[in-house]
């Protein structure tokens, strides 16, 4: 965009802190920030739909688009705007007795209208559906996290010897931990064509239709209610069918989807870090001397933690149609339990 708006945010806080007993203190904090004039991409040279008596754009088709000596344009520009609220909640002891811990919480909500210019930068979330109208693709951002919880502590085992041969073999031994909580990111239900024929984003899908009657959380929770080549009763939520995509329904042609941007959400991730060391004192490099043994556990407990789903739930050929078979379907994992041992000498 040649006349691109300098991008702006503004952030603002309030915290209040209390110290507890035990050398431990609190923390709660209120988080927000608004931007203005973020990057984004859209289409540089849309068409212009027709405006039907009920207010809905309509397209054939046949449109032409703003300049019809150029086809589609990706536009780079300033025309992003986000909102960020949180409350954050933290419980810190320092060490003492040989124990230390932190504890964090964030409940937060991060919307936006698309932002970024390349895949990369919002997890392909990028492309907005209609390039004339932002309130069309407001929804929660791509890295939202709604809950997200750590915890850490690091404990020196006490009463163990530290003179002689016994001392070497049982003292200076301590343990750490993280445990991490957190939502699982959102994600937009989709169709491989261009079913509103906007040729929006060089043609690219739209969103379908939200089936009348049916709430956010019922998609993504106990069964589905079938249709096409998917039986009713077929278990929602696992790695084969992540949300019932018979939720959805394909729109009419030449109309955008009513189901919005980012509307579910894919599966939490939680992880728990585990590692043993010990401490022994090597004098003939100094008072810091020391040769530090550590055994790491990350993802100890072995849990799965499910990547995202497929997305796409027609193809949007045809008015009606049975769902695509990977719909809500899940192929990767983040990685099993890893065991890692380490020597170190500090000096």
């Amino acid at each position: 965009d040649y006349n691109m708006q300098q991008p702006h945010l503004l952030q603002y806080n309030l915290t209040v802190q209390r110290q507890l007993p035990w050398s431990t203190a609190i923390t709660l904090t209120y988080a927000g920030s608004r931007g203005m004039n973020l990057l984004r991409h859209v289409d540089g040279n849309p068409t212009t739909p027709q405006i039907l008596a009920d207010g809905r754009r309509f397209w054939t088709g046949t449109e032409p688009r703003t300049n019809p000596a150029f086809d589609y344009i990706r536009l780079n520009t300033a025309s992003g705007d986000s909102w960020y609220n949180s409350f954050q909640i933290g419980v810190q002891k320092r060490l003492s007795q040989g124990l230390q811990f932190q504890s964090s919480y964030t409940w937060s909500k991060s919307i936006d209208t698309t932002q970024g210019v390349v895949p990369a930068d919002s997890s392909g979330d990028i492309s907005p559906v209609d390039a004339q109208d932002n309130r069309v693709d407001r929804g929660p951002s791509a890295f939202d996290i709604l809950h997200n919880w750590r915890n850490n502590a690091i404990f020196r085992i006490p009463g163990l010897p530290t003179e002689g041969i016994a001392g070497k073999l049982l003292g200076g031994w301590w343990m750490s931990g993280i445990f991490s909580y957190q939502q699982g990111y959102p994600f937009t239900v989709g169709l491989q064509r261009n079913r509103s024929r906007s040729k929006y984003n060089d043609n690219g899908g739209d969103r379908p239709d939200l089936v009348p009657g049916v709430k956010t959380d019922e998609i993504i929770s106990g069964v589905s209610r079938g249709c096409g080549n998917l039986a009713a009763g077929t278990p929602i939520r696992g790695p084969e069918r992540w949300f019932d995509p018979c939720a959805f329904s394909i729109q009419p042609a030449g109309f955008l989807g009513n189901a919005g941007r980012n509307i579910l959400r894919g599966p939490s991730r939680v992880t728990v870090d585990f590692s043993v060391a010990k401490d022994a004192a090597l004098g003939f490099l100094g008072e810091s001397g020391k040769l530090e043994f550590r055994a790491e556990f990350f993802n100890i407990l072995n849990h799965v933690n499910f990547a995202m789903p497929s997305a796409t739930a027609f193809t949007g050929a045809q008015n009606v149609e049975n769902p695509v078979g990977t719909a809500g379907r899940i192929t990767s994992a983040s990685p099993s339990r890893q065991i890692q041992l380490s020597l170190k000498v500090v000096f």
